[in-house]
């Protein structure tokens, strides 16, 4: 029996698990997170914007002062301050698999630009990482 591809159905060489090339690995696991996607039909930039958007009631609503980036390019989404000390957060939407599984990525340059707390905004709940105090 033939093994194939799981994107396009082509055939896989030895040593390929499940898919033929990176290409078709990104591209079906990219349409698996849209199907979880609770922000359907929306735009990544949209998504992004409402997961943000919900950071910062949360925090606001937890005591902070929240301040919220003006461009797509800095360093981190908010920035938050309470009782003198300022903190980086990175706001990421993710999702739960059927399983359960919380599925959450970090991006390339979060080392770098040293993100304090990340943001996990869930459907139904937010998951700070590590814990707010």
């Amino acid at each position: 029996m033939e093994r194939v591809c799981m994107k396009c159905g082509g055939g896989l060489s030895k040593g390929q698990r499940k898919f033929c090339s990176p290409k078709c690995s990104d591209a079906y696991w990219k349409g698996k997170y849209l199907e979880l996607n609770p922000f359907k039909g929306k735009t990544s930039a949209t998504t992004g914007a409402i997961s943000e958007l919900r950071a910062c009631v949360d925090l606001l609503a937890k005591g902070y002062d929240v301040f919220r980036a003006l461009s797509p390019n800095c360093p981190c989404d908010l920035a938050v301050l309470k009782d003198n000390k300022l903190l980086r957060i990175e706001v990421r939407t993710g999702h739960v698999s059927t399983s359960g599984k919380l599925y959450r990525t970090k991006g390339k340059g979060d080392e770098i630009n040293n993100i304090d707390i990340y943001a996990w905004v869930l459907p139904d709940r937010i998951i700070y990482e590590p814990e707010l105090e």
